[in-house]
């Protein structure tokens, strides 16, 4: 034991050590020692005299009650701050864990690549990998948002909104895949894709096209039925028939 020229010492039977200022210390030197504290309750309190009226302080506390041990941490003051961390001697690994009055901060890994937890006032946040190309969730009291990379999707109670390189749903025979060339539609053997050019639609040996030059339709066989009035207007008119021509009406009218 280790104290200055203004402490007092009394007897090991009353286990009472009193330091009125400067330092005291108590040591257990070697490889195989222990310093074995036992009570009900065991407390560390860390404060100077100058700020004890504005209540700043560190505090460690260990208690038996009746329904169980307790151990409690606490740190107060206009900045506290509570801070677990461990890093081996070389290398960058790191895990820390720091509680102050603005929120809870959890890391892991290397700096910058970990995993990070932070929860404060405004957020909470998980996020996993290196910084911008990791993936990440955050959630607000309007929001929770989903990242990874450059795609990211919003969720409010307005609804949903995803930003990504492209978006690809697959469910058995039925696929929907989104891109910046387009809307690529599969369901069995009917494809239907959607370009700044215009819209296909496939089936088996059916194809129609619609673009922004006309309209193309090729299919083994066509079939029309109206029961109103139909008119065509067409500068030009071509109509090429292998075959047969077959036309059924009381009143056929051609100009």
């Amino acid at each position: 034991m280790k104290m200055n020229l203004n402490s007092e010492f009394h007897s090991v039977a009353e286990y009472y050590v009193c330091a009125l200022a400067g330092l005291a210390q108590i040591k257990a030197i070697g490889e195989e020692s222990c310093l074995d504290l036992q009570a009900q309750n065991v407390s560390i309190n860390a404060f100077t005299s100058e700020l004890e009226e504005t209540g700043a302080n560190a505090n460690l506390l260990l208690q038996q009650t009746e329904s169980g041990g307790l151990v409690e941490i606490s740190a107060n003051g206009a900045s506290p701050a509570v801070s677990i961390n461990a890093s081996p001697s070389e290398g960058e690994l790191f895990s820390g864990l720091t509680v102050n009055a603005e929120g809870v901060y959890l890391s892991y890994g290397i700096p910058g690549i970990g995993g990070v937890i932070s929860m404060n006032q405004a957020e909470l946040m998980i996020s996993c990998g290196e910084y911008g190309v990791g993936s990440s969730i955050t959630m607000t009291p309007e929001s929770i948002t989903f990242k990874v990379g450059e795609t990211q999707m919003t969720m409010t109670a307005e609804g949903i909104v995803t930003t990504a390189p492209s978006v690809e749903v697959n469910c058995e025979d039925t696929n929907v895949a989104i891109s910046p060339a387009g809307i690529t539609e599969e369901v069995g053997e009917v494809t239907r894709v959607m370009t700044a050019e215009g819209h296909n639609l496939a089936a088996a040996e059916v194809e129609m096209n619609v673009g922004v030059e006309g309209v193309t339709a090729e299919s083994p066989t066509s079939t029309s039925e109206f029961e109103g009035t139909t008119e065509v207007n067409t500068a030009t008119l071509t109509q090429a028939i292998d075959g047969m021509i077959s036309v059924d009406a009381p009143i056929t009218m051609v100009e």
